[in-house]
């Protein structure tokens, strides 16, 4: 392959497979594969896909954009048990490739680092979060998470001083822990999905017949590290506070049961519905006739999530990690796990709707650099970077 024509992406991204097709909410064609295939003939994406019955979503490929799936691999002992056959597919893939992007932080990332150093290829390196908040105590329950911390953290600075180039999805936080070896070749931009067309969304939204405040989360359940058991613990505060309100939690995972346990312990079944994973098109659907967007994560790079209903108009409280400070004023965060910060802001936005105007005015001017439009001007000029950097050496 031309050399300037082709770029393969090697990620952990949790892809679903729908018979021979790969799909995802989050990193579809046109959300993901396409911004690269302005660029290039050929885009290779490289990652694990899970089996599933229901296709929610779309597909992953597209036109100049393909995928090579590694197997539904999960966890210490999957991994374990589908090395050799993970290392070979993973081999043949970086071999064949011309221009190797990796997205770290991962498991797959870590083994295509190490292929790559080993076989002296040479390689970019994206990093979308920080494997020392996503392994943090309080984010991750697993027994093996102080070893994965040290091994993820040390993996993603290697990669980053090793790389031809790295791309950071926050404009400082992740560049300060993770740094390139030359700074002329990092570049620090988001690679959210935000149509132009979110931004013309009526806002403030009208608020419910009854008063309640309406709030809404949107995070997956694969663990602890997007603070939803904060979250319940503060609805049940709101309660005894006699604040109306009511949550709706977008998103699915392994911990999901465990989460509609707490709910109804804390008695919160009539406050709060699970609408498990949706496409996410319907996502921003359900997120702009929300009067309020909350995510009190112990870790982020820089939320999609978050950006997404910022551009539609829903005022946001966040935690104050990851590059959200990077994005929002001091009065929209909070201390990651700080239930009663988190209850105090909601309940002064409950008895203030001229408030919750006014944020809700100024998230989506803030989230406007964000659009699809402004974002894709700093995609071409990467990709032309990436190409001068690989191809020219």
């Amino acid at each position: 392959m031309n050399c300037a024509r082709s770029i393969t992406l090697i990620m952990d991204g949790n892809f679903r497979r729908v018979g021979n097709t790969a799909v995802s909410p989050h990193m579809s064609y046109a959300r993901f594969g396409a911004r690269f295939a302005e660029s290039f003939d050929d885009v290779v994406i490289v990652a694990r896909a899970f089996p599933t019955t229901e296709a929610v979503g779309e597909s992953v490929v597209g036109e100049h954009v393909s995928f090579v799936d590694l197997g539904a691999n999960r966890g210490v002992r999957g991994l374990i048990t589908s090395l050799p056959r993970l290392l070979t597919r993973l081999y043949r893939q970086l071999v064949a490739a011309s221009i190797v992007l990796i997205r770290f932080p991962g498991n797959i990332a870590s083994l295509a680092l190490l292929i790559c150093l080993i076989g002296g290829k040479r390689f970019s390196v994206e990093v979308v979060a920080d494997p020392a908040d996503y392994f943090s105590t309080s984010a991750s329950k697993h027994p093996l998470r102080r070893i994965a911390r040290i091994v993820h953290c040390w993996t993603t600075r290697l990669a980053a001083r090793h790389a031809v180039s790295v791309r950071y999805v926050t404009s400082d936080y992740l560049q300060r822990n993770y740094p390139a070896k030359r700074s002329d070749m990092m570049f620090g931009f988001s690679d959210v999905y935000l149509q132009d067309a979110l931004f013309d969304i009526p806002s403030p939204h009208p608020p419910a017949p009854d008063g309640r405040l309406k709030l809404v989360n949107t995070a997956m359940m694969h663990n602890h590290s997007k603070g939803h058991s904060v979250l319940l613990e503060a609805m049940a505060e709101l309660r005894r506070r006699g604040v109306a309100a009511e949550l709706t939690l977008i998103g699915d995972g392994a911990l999901r049961s465990e989460f509609e346990a707490q709910a109804a312990q804390l008695g919160l079944d009539d406050h709060i519905a699970f609408l498990g994973l949706i496409d996410a098109d319907r996502v921003v659907d359900h997120v702009a006739k929300h009067d309020l967007f909350v995510l009190p994560s112990y870790q982020e790079g820089m939320p999609r999530a978050l950006l997404e209903a910022m551009a539609a108009g829903t005022p946001v409280i966040a935690s104050r990690v990851g590059g959200i400070p990077e994005v929002l004023s001091e009065a929209c965060m909070v201390e990651p796990g700080d239930v009663a910060a988190l209850v105090s802001n909601i309940e002064a936005l409950a008895l203030d709707r001229s408030l919750l105007a006014a944020r809700a005015k100024a998230a989506r001017e803030t989230a406007r650099p964000f659009a699809y439009s402004a974002l894709q001007i700093h995609y071409r000029s990467y990709c032309d970077e990436l190409i001068k950097a690989h191809c020219n050496a």
